[in-house]
């Protein structure tokens, strides 16, 4: 038989149609799921209350089915059909006893020249992995809870006698019902302690941006002794001044003068391995692009290396010696010459 406070949990009343119970109960699970509180060390307990005081409420009111060879047997049949129904669990044991941990997500920026040749490097996560002193449950040892003075253990506080629906959260034991009256000294009644812990990781050369590395147990844990969860590492490369990558290429630009791109001549490129000679020809025009094969991108196993391949920038002088300036008129009264003379051969 379901007790006043059960419907006091729901926020209904004893004459609510079970539909509109059903309706508050999954809104009321879905918003104390401790899944969806990382960070709530009550929320377990709230959830809880919630689904005895659904399954209470739904069997007073259950009727005996007749006893016919024809009719279905019924959908639900204990605690674990509710997650089925409403959270699309289909779980022949019961899902209640343990669930999996929070996946955790860590968030690295490299340079673009470390993704491309890898590295080694280590990481910092913090964890509020449960106090083993008092297994997670804040108290000193020898001591039980206390109910809460504020709300008198019913976790939320209501306006006047006789309201059935649910009031606000009490902010004395934060909807618990119950306070932590003697603390344990090792995580001051928390039930769980800041633990930063390092993990040293591997960079493979030619890592992409938004790559995605998984160290296995390292998240959050798990509910009623379920698995934690695992911490995700998340690669973000940073643009680089000097190489952009697209694919397995590497692309970049080289300034050349405007003398040196005419007569032509010798280049130092810097490439991911140190510097390398390009032979400029004579008459090279801006915009044009040479290239370096397999200096880009490492290959793996199912990629090919990339190239690198240089765009030379012709500049344009803006301020010009008195020198400067005569000799570039000669040359080009000069060129205008050859070019009238090509016209009218």
């Amino acid at each position: 038989m379901a007790t006043l406070e059960q419907y006091h949990i729901l926020g209904v009343s004893p004459k609510t149609t079970l539909d509109e119970v059903r309706r508050h109960f999954r809104a009321l699970a879905r918003q104390h799921h401790p899944d969806r509180n990382h960070d709530d060390p009550e929320a377990a307990t709230r959830f809880r209350l919630v689904v005895e005081a659904y399954e209470a409420i739904k069997s007073s009111r259950a009727r005996p089915r007749p006893v016919a060879s024809n009719l279905r047997q019924p959908r639900f049949t204990g605690r674990e059909d509710l997650f089925g129904e409403f959270f699309g669990l289909a779980a022949a044991e019961a899902p209640l006893s343990n669930s999996a941990g929070a996946d955790f997500r860590y968030d690295l920026e490299i340079p673009l020249v470390a993704a491309l040749k890898g590295m080694d490097t280590e990481i910092q996560v913090d964890h509020n992995p449960s106090c083993r002193h008092c297994r997670g449950t804040g108290l000193a040892p020898g001591v039980d809870y206390q109910e809460c003075p504020t709300c008198q253990g019913r976790g939320r506080r209501f306006a006047g006698p006789g309201l059935l629906r649910f009031g606000p959260v009490c902010s004395h034991c934060h909807g618990r019902g119950k306070i932590v009256a003697h603390p344990c000294r090792h995580c001051q009644g928390r039930g769980h302690r800041l633990e930063r812990r390092q993990y040293s990781l591997h960079i493979a050369p030619g890592t992409a941006d938004g790559a995605r590395l998984q160290i296995q147990g390292e998240g959050g844990e798990g509910f009623r002794n379920g698995p934690p969860g695992n911490l995700e590492v998340v690669i973000h490369v940073a643009p680089d001044d000097f190489f952009i990558r697209v694919g397995n290429d590497l692309h970049c630009q080289i300034k050349v003068s405007f003398a040196l791109a005419a007569l032509g001549g010798l280049l130092r490129i810097p490439t991911l391995e140190g510097y390398r000679d390009l032979h400029l020809p004579k008459g090279t025009q801006s915009g044009w692009t040479f290239r370096f094969p397999g200096a880009g991108a490492p290959g793996g196993p199912d990629r090919l290396p990339g190239d690198q391949i240089t765009e030379v920038v012709v500049t344009i002088p803006k301020d010009l010696t008195s020198r400067q300036r005569e000799l570039l008129q000669k040359w080009a009264h000069l060129h205008q010459g050859q070019l009238d003379r090509a016209g009218h051969e």
